[in-house]
Protein backbone atom coordinates (compact mmCIF):
# COMPACT_ATOMS: atom_id res chain seq x y z
CA UNK A 1 0.00 0.00 0.00
CA UNK A 2 2.85 2.37 0.83
CA UNK A 3 4.49 1.56 -2.49
CA UNK A 4 1.30 2.44 -4.36
CA UNK A 5 0.95 5.67 -2.38
CA UNK A 6 4.54 6.61 -3.22
CA UNK A 7 3.87 5.95 -6.91
CA UNK A 8 0.78 8.17 -6.83
CA UNK A 9 2.69 10.91 -5.05
CA UNK A 10 5.44 10.70 -7.67
CA UNK A 11 2.91 10.98 -10.51
CA UNK A 12 0.97 13.90 -9.02
CA UNK A 13 4.11 15.76 -7.95
CA UNK A 14 5.82 15.66 -11.35
CA UNK A 15 2.59 16.18 -13.24
CA UNK A 16 2.27 19.48 -11.37
CA UNK A 17 5.98 20.34 -11.77
CA UNK A 18 6.11 19.77 -15.53
CA UNK A 19 2.74 21.46 -16.06
CA UNK A 20 4.06 24.47 -14.16
CA UNK A 21 7.22 24.45 -16.30
CA UNK A 22 5.04 24.64 -19.41
CA UNK A 23 3.09 27.56 -17.91
CA UNK A 24 6.16 29.40 -16.59
CA UNK A 25 7.90 29.30 -19.95
CA UNK A 26 5.21 31.54 -21.49
CA UNK A 27 2.64 32.64 -18.86
CA UNK A 28 1.36 35.55 -20.92
CA UNK A 29 0.18 33.19 -23.68
CA UNK A 30 -2.43 31.69 -21.36
CA UNK A 31 -4.15 35.07 -20.96
CA UNK A 32 -3.46 36.95 -24.19
CA UNK A 33 -2.96 34.04 -26.56
CA UNK A 34 -0.65 33.72 -29.55
CA UNK A 35 -0.94 36.69 -31.89
CA UNK A 36 1.10 35.13 -34.66
CA UNK A 37 -0.63 31.87 -35.49
CA UNK A 38 0.61 31.46 -39.08
CA UNK A 39 -1.26 28.86 -41.12
CA UNK A 40 -3.76 28.13 -38.33
CA UNK A 41 -5.75 31.14 -39.50
CA UNK A 42 -6.56 29.22 -42.71
CA UNK A 43 -8.11 26.41 -40.64
CA UNK A 44 -10.04 28.89 -38.51
CA UNK A 45 -11.36 30.86 -41.49
CA UNK A 46 -12.37 27.69 -43.34
CA UNK A 47 -14.23 26.36 -40.30
CA UNK A 48 -16.08 29.67 -39.84
CA UNK A 49 -17.49 29.54 -43.40
CA UNK A 50 -18.18 25.79 -43.76
CA UNK A 51 -20.27 23.14 -42.06
CA UNK A 52 -19.04 20.83 -39.32
CA UNK A 53 -18.31 17.83 -41.53
CA UNK A 54 -16.40 19.80 -44.18
CA UNK A 55 -14.41 21.57 -41.47
CA UNK A 56 -13.52 18.25 -39.87
CA UNK A 57 -12.05 16.84 -43.09
CA UNK A 58 -10.32 20.03 -44.22
CA UNK A 59 -6.79 19.63 -45.61
CA UNK A 60 -4.45 22.60 -45.91
CA UNK A 61 -3.28 22.25 -49.50
CA UNK A 62 0.20 23.62 -48.83
CA UNK A 63 0.85 20.94 -46.23
CA UNK A 64 -0.68 18.02 -48.20
CA UNK A 65 -1.55 15.94 -45.14
CA UNK A 66 -4.45 15.62 -42.71
CA UNK A 67 -4.39 17.50 -39.37
CA UNK A 68 -7.35 16.32 -37.31
CA UNK A 69 -6.34 18.04 -34.06
CA UNK A 70 -5.93 21.40 -35.79
CA UNK A 71 -9.32 20.96 -37.47
CA UNK A 72 -10.93 20.16 -34.11
CA UNK A 73 -9.41 23.23 -32.48
CA UNK A 74 -10.63 25.44 -35.33
CA UNK A 75 -14.13 23.93 -35.07
CA UNK A 76 -14.18 24.47 -31.32
CA UNK A 77 -13.16 28.09 -31.74
CA UNK A 78 -15.67 28.94 -34.46
CA UNK A 79 -18.61 27.05 -32.91
CA UNK A 80 -18.15 28.42 -29.39
CA UNK A 81 -16.89 31.89 -30.30
CA UNK A 82 -13.46 31.71 -28.69
CA UNK A 83 -10.51 33.65 -30.04
CA UNK A 84 -8.18 31.57 -32.27
CA UNK A 85 -5.28 33.20 -30.40
CA UNK A 86 -6.37 31.46 -27.18
CA UNK A 87 -7.69 28.27 -28.78
CA UNK A 88 -4.34 27.46 -30.32
CA UNK A 89 -2.63 27.84 -26.92
CA UNK A 90 -5.00 25.70 -24.84
CA UNK A 91 -5.35 22.92 -27.41
CA UNK A 92 -1.56 22.81 -27.66
CA UNK A 93 -1.26 22.71 -23.87
CA UNK A 94 -3.74 19.82 -23.69
CA UNK A 95 -1.62 17.48 -25.83
CA UNK A 96 1.49 18.35 -23.81
CA UNK A 97 -0.45 17.61 -20.62
CA UNK A 98 -1.62 14.25 -22.02
CA UNK A 99 1.96 13.45 -23.07
CA UNK A 100 3.18 14.04 -19.51
CA UNK A 101 0.40 11.86 -18.09
CA UNK A 102 1.12 9.02 -20.50
CA UNK A 103 4.86 9.02 -19.78
CA UNK A 104 4.30 9.03 -16.01
CA UNK A 105 1.57 6.36 -16.00
CA UNK A 106 2.69 3.97 -18.73
CA UNK A 107 4.86 0.88 -18.39
CA UNK A 108 7.59 1.19 -20.97
CA UNK A 109 10.31 -1.13 -22.24
CA UNK A 110 12.42 1.99 -22.91
CA UNK A 111 11.68 4.15 -19.84
CA UNK A 112 12.03 1.29 -17.39
CA UNK A 113 11.99 3.31 -14.18
CA UNK A 114 11.15 6.75 -12.79
CA UNK A 115 14.58 8.24 -13.46
CA UNK A 116 14.37 7.62 -17.19
CA UNK A 117 10.81 8.91 -17.32
CA UNK A 118 11.90 12.20 -15.78
CA UNK A 119 14.88 12.46 -18.11
CA UNK A 120 12.69 11.87 -21.15
CA UNK A 121 10.13 14.39 -19.88
CA UNK A 122 12.89 16.96 -19.62
CA UNK A 123 13.74 16.21 -23.26
CA UNK A 124 10.18 16.90 -24.45
CA UNK A 125 9.42 19.91 -22.23
CA UNK A 126 12.54 21.93 -21.40
CA UNK A 127 15.34 20.80 -23.73
CA UNK A 128 16.71 22.96 -26.55
CA UNK A 129 15.12 20.50 -28.98
CA UNK A 130 11.76 22.16 -28.27
CA UNK A 131 12.10 25.34 -30.30
CA UNK A 132 9.99 28.47 -29.53
CA UNK A 133 8.09 28.19 -32.82
CA UNK A 134 6.45 24.89 -31.77
CA UNK A 135 5.63 26.10 -28.26
CA UNK A 136 1.91 26.29 -27.44
CA UNK A 137 0.57 26.42 -30.96
CA UNK A 138 -2.01 23.94 -32.19
CA UNK A 139 -0.58 23.84 -35.68
CA UNK A 140 2.75 22.50 -34.38
CA UNK A 141 1.18 20.15 -31.86
CA UNK A 142 1.91 17.60 -34.56
CA UNK A 143 5.43 17.40 -33.08
CA UNK A 144 4.07 16.46 -29.65
CA UNK A 145 1.63 13.96 -31.13
CA UNK A 146 4.66 12.51 -32.88
CA UNK A 147 6.54 12.28 -29.58
CA UNK A 148 3.53 10.64 -27.94
CA UNK A 149 3.34 8.04 -30.70
CA UNK A 150 7.09 7.49 -30.50
CA UNK A 151 6.95 6.62 -26.80
CA UNK A 152 3.84 4.47 -27.40
CA UNK A 153 5.93 2.24 -29.66
CA UNK A 154 7.76 1.09 -26.52
CA UNK A 155 4.64 0.29 -24.50
CA UNK A 156 4.93 -2.79 -22.29
CA UNK A 157 1.78 -4.84 -22.96
CA UNK A 158 2.30 -7.44 -20.24
CA UNK A 159 -0.49 -5.95 -18.08
CA UNK A 160 -2.81 -4.90 -20.91
CA UNK A 161 -6.40 -6.14 -21.15
CA UNK A 162 -8.83 -5.83 -24.07
CA UNK A 163 -10.08 -2.44 -22.91
CA UNK A 164 -6.55 -0.99 -22.73
CA UNK A 165 -5.67 -2.41 -26.15
CA UNK A 166 -8.79 -0.77 -27.60
CA UNK A 167 -7.94 2.70 -26.31
CA UNK A 168 -4.28 2.25 -27.22
CA UNK A 169 -5.14 1.46 -30.83
CA UNK A 170 -7.70 4.26 -31.05
CA UNK A 171 -4.91 6.59 -29.87
CA UNK A 172 -2.58 5.25 -32.58
CA UNK A 173 -5.13 6.14 -35.27
CA UNK A 174 -6.07 9.50 -33.71
CA UNK A 175 -2.42 10.50 -33.37
CA UNK A 176 -1.70 9.47 -36.94
CA UNK A 177 -4.60 11.54 -38.27
CA UNK A 178 -3.47 14.52 -36.17
CA UNK A 179 0.22 14.42 -37.04
CA UNK A 180 2.16 13.40 -40.12
CA UNK A 181 5.03 12.44 -37.79
CA UNK A 182 2.75 9.99 -36.00
CA UNK A 183 1.58 8.45 -39.26
CA UNK A 184 5.12 7.70 -40.48
CA UNK A 185 5.71 5.96 -37.14
CA UNK A 186 3.97 2.99 -38.82
CA UNK A 187 7.47 2.05 -40.00
CA UNK A 188 8.65 1.78 -36.39
CA UNK A 189 5.54 -0.18 -35.41
CA UNK A 190 6.41 -2.61 -38.20
CA UNK A 191 9.94 -3.03 -36.84
CA UNK A 192 8.57 -3.56 -33.33
CA UNK A 193 6.60 -6.46 -34.83
CA UNK A 194 9.59 -7.60 -36.92
CA UNK A 195 11.87 -7.84 -33.88
CA UNK A 196 9.19 -9.10 -31.50
CA UNK A 197 6.72 -11.16 -33.54
CA UNK A 198 3.40 -11.59 -31.78
CA UNK A 199 -0.27 -10.97 -32.50
CA UNK A 200 -0.55 -7.71 -30.53
CA UNK A 201 2.41 -6.07 -32.23
CA UNK A 202 1.05 -7.09 -35.64
CA UNK A 203 -2.41 -5.63 -34.90
CA UNK A 204 -0.80 -2.40 -33.64
CA UNK A 205 1.12 -2.15 -36.91
CA UNK A 206 -2.07 -2.64 -38.94
CA UNK A 207 -3.80 0.15 -37.01
CA UNK A 208 -0.80 2.43 -37.54
CA UNK A 209 -1.04 1.82 -41.31
CA UNK A 210 -4.51 3.36 -41.51
CA UNK A 211 -3.50 7.05 -41.04
CA UNK A 212 -0.32 6.52 -43.09
CA UNK A 213 -2.34 5.31 -46.08
CA UNK A 214 -4.80 8.20 -45.73
CA UNK A 215 -1.99 10.76 -45.65
CA UNK A 216 -0.27 9.07 -48.58
CA UNK A 217 -3.44 9.29 -50.69
CA UNK A 218 -3.94 12.94 -49.68
CA UNK A 219 -0.35 13.72 -50.62
CA UNK A 220 -0.73 12.05 -54.01
CA UNK A 221 -3.97 13.91 -54.70
CA UNK A 222 -2.62 17.39 -53.87
CA UNK A 223 0.72 16.68 -55.55
CA UNK A 224 -1.10 15.93 -58.81
CA UNK A 225 -3.07 19.17 -58.48
CA UNK A 226 0.09 21.20 -57.76
CA UNK A 227 2.29 19.31 -60.23
CA UNK A 228 4.98 21.59 -61.63
CA UNK A 229 4.20 24.49 -59.28
CA UNK A 230 6.98 23.68 -56.81
CA UNK A 231 9.60 21.03 -56.33
CA UNK A 232 9.54 19.95 -52.72
CA UNK A 233 11.91 17.02 -52.89
CA UNK A 234 15.18 18.82 -53.54
CA UNK A 235 18.65 17.62 -52.59
CA UNK A 236 21.08 20.26 -51.25
CA UNK A 237 24.34 19.85 -49.34
CA UNK A 238 23.26 22.58 -46.93
CA UNK A 239 20.29 20.44 -45.95
CA UNK A 240 22.66 17.79 -44.64
CA UNK A 241 24.59 20.37 -42.62
CA UNK A 242 21.40 21.82 -41.14
CA UNK A 243 20.19 18.33 -40.35
CA UNK A 244 23.45 17.45 -38.57
CA UNK A 245 23.38 20.66 -36.56
CA UNK A 246 19.72 20.53 -35.54
CA UNK A 247 19.41 16.81 -34.78
CA UNK A 248 22.87 15.89 -33.46
CA UNK A 249 24.73 18.97 -32.22
CA UNK A 250 22.11 21.42 -30.97
CA UNK A 251 20.26 18.93 -28.69
CA UNK A 252 23.48 18.23 -26.78
CA UNK A 253 25.32 21.56 -26.76
CA UNK A 254 22.31 23.85 -26.61
CA UNK A 255 21.24 26.65 -28.91
CA UNK A 256 23.40 29.77 -28.64
CA UNK A 257 26.84 28.24 -28.06
CA UNK A 258 26.46 25.44 -30.58
CA UNK A 259 25.06 27.79 -33.22
CA UNK A 260 27.98 30.18 -32.81
CA UNK A 261 30.60 27.43 -32.98
CA UNK A 262 28.93 25.63 -35.87
CA UNK A 263 28.25 28.60 -38.15
CA UNK A 264 31.33 30.64 -37.27
CA UNK A 265 33.95 27.90 -37.35
CA UNK A 266 32.78 24.42 -38.32
CA UNK A 267 30.79 25.48 -41.39
CA UNK A 268 34.07 26.23 -43.18
CA UNK A 269 35.00 22.56 -42.89
CA UNK A 270 31.63 21.20 -43.95
CA UNK A 271 33.02 18.37 -46.08
CA UNK A 272 35.39 17.28 -43.34
CA UNK A 273 32.52 17.55 -40.87
CA UNK A 274 30.35 15.37 -43.07
CA UNK A 275 33.13 12.79 -43.34
CA UNK A 276 33.64 12.86 -39.57
CA UNK A 277 29.98 12.09 -38.87
CA UNK A 278 29.98 9.41 -41.57
CA UNK A 279 32.86 7.65 -39.79
CA UNK A 280 31.12 8.05 -36.41
CA UNK A 281 27.90 6.60 -37.82
CA UNK A 282 29.79 3.69 -39.34
CA UNK A 283 31.40 2.74 -36.02
CA UNK A 284 28.10 3.23 -34.22
CA UNK A 285 26.36 1.01 -36.79
CA UNK A 286 28.85 -1.76 -36.01
CA UNK A 287 28.20 -1.26 -32.29
CA UNK A 288 24.42 -1.52 -32.79
CA UNK A 289 24.84 -4.65 -34.90
CA UNK A 290 26.96 -6.36 -32.25
CA UNK A 291 24.60 -5.44 -29.41
CA UNK A 292 21.59 -7.00 -31.17
CA UNK A 293 19.24 -4.99 -28.94
CA UNK A 294 15.85 -4.64 -30.63
CA UNK A 295 14.97 -1.48 -28.64
CA UNK A 296 18.12 0.22 -29.93
CA UNK A 297 17.15 -0.91 -33.42
CA UNK A 298 13.70 0.65 -33.10
CA UNK A 299 15.20 3.94 -31.85
CA UNK A 300 17.58 4.03 -34.82
CA UNK A 301 14.72 3.18 -37.17
CA UNK A 302 12.61 6.03 -35.73
CA UNK A 303 15.52 8.45 -36.03
CA UNK A 304 16.28 7.51 -39.65
CA UNK A 305 12.59 7.63 -40.58
CA UNK A 306 12.12 11.14 -39.18
CA UNK A 307 15.39 12.56 -40.47
CA UNK A 308 14.72 11.15 -43.95
CA UNK A 309 11.23 12.62 -43.91
CA UNK A 310 12.33 16.14 -42.94
CA UNK A 311 15.33 15.97 -45.28
CA UNK A 312 13.33 15.10 -48.39
CA UNK A 313 10.15 16.90 -47.32
CA UNK A 314 11.67 20.27 -46.42
CA UNK A 315 11.32 22.90 -49.10
CA UNK A 316 14.53 24.85 -48.46
CA UNK A 317 17.92 23.99 -46.98
CA UNK A 318 17.28 25.85 -43.71
CA UNK A 319 13.91 24.09 -43.31
CA UNK A 320 15.68 20.88 -42.27
CA UNK A 321 15.99 22.25 -38.76
CA UNK A 322 13.93 24.21 -36.24
CA UNK A 323 10.42 22.87 -35.80
CA UNK A 324 11.04 20.11 -38.32
CA UNK A 325 13.84 18.59 -36.24
CA UNK A 326 12.00 18.45 -32.90
CA UNK A 327 11.14 14.74 -33.00
CA UNK A 328 14.44 13.65 -34.55
CA UNK A 329 16.46 15.47 -31.91
CA UNK A 330 14.39 14.04 -29.03
CA UNK A 331 14.68 10.55 -30.51
CA UNK A 332 18.43 11.09 -30.72
CA UNK A 333 18.55 12.10 -27.05
CA UNK A 334 16.48 9.07 -26.07
CA UNK A 335 19.16 6.92 -27.66
CA UNK A 336 21.43 7.81 -24.74
CA UNK A 337 18.80 6.56 -22.29
CA UNK A 338 18.87 3.14 -23.92
CA UNK A 339 22.66 3.13 -24.18
CA UNK A 340 22.91 3.78 -20.43
CA UNK A 341 20.58 0.85 -19.74
CA UNK A 342 22.37 -1.49 -22.15
CA UNK A 343 25.86 -0.66 -20.91
CA UNK A 344 24.75 -0.79 -17.28
CA UNK A 345 23.40 -4.30 -17.85
CA UNK A 346 26.64 -5.25 -19.60
CA UNK A 347 28.81 -4.12 -16.67
CA UNK A 348 26.52 -5.82 -14.15
CA UNK A 349 26.97 -9.10 -16.03
CA UNK A 350 30.75 -8.69 -15.95
CA UNK A 351 30.81 -8.19 -12.17
CA UNK A 352 28.62 -11.21 -11.45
Amino acid sequence: MNLKSNDNLFIYLFLIIFSYLIYSRSPCLFTSGRHYIAEFIFFYEYSSTNNLFDSLKYVYSEAKYFELWTNLSAIFGTRFGYSPNLITVYFAFLIKFLLIIYILLSNSILLIDKRYKLIFLSFVIISTSITPEVWLTTLHSKSFFGLLTYIMIFQDFSKFNKKKFFFFRVAIVFNGLSSIYSSIAAISFFFRYFFDKNKNNFINFIYSLFPLIINFLIFIYYSIIDFGINSRFVYENDKILNLIYNTLIRPILGGNISKYIFYEYLIEFKYSLGLFFFVIFSFFGIYIYKKKDFILNIIITSFLTNTSFIFFGSLYSDFAGGRYAVISSVVFLSLFIRLCIVEKSFFLQIHK
